[in-house]
């Protein structure tokens, strides 16, 4: 199923427990949505380095969600 927020997104919340290459090492991590305050602190960080994101923001009403993956074990 195809979902406006895309099917990347509904995976974590679904499958939290994920994997991610980083700098071409792969690392199991865990995958959660950013609360309120972490997304307000993040989101000018993002949108600096992606100004995509910003952009796209303006067309769409729903809120973005910004993910945040921590490695396993470090939480």
């Amino acid at each position: 199923m195809t979902t406006a927020i895309g099917d990347w997104y509904c995976n974590l919340r679904a499958q939290s427990d994920a994997e991610l290459v980083i700098d071409g090492r792969r690392r199991k991590i865990h995958a959660r949505t950013a609360n309120a305050e972490e997304r307000a602190r993040l989101w000018p960080q993002i949108t600096e380095a992606y100004r995509g994101y910003a952009n796209y923001q303006t067309r769409t009403t729903r809120e973005i969600p910004v993910v945040i993956c921590e490695l396993a074990g470090t939480r």
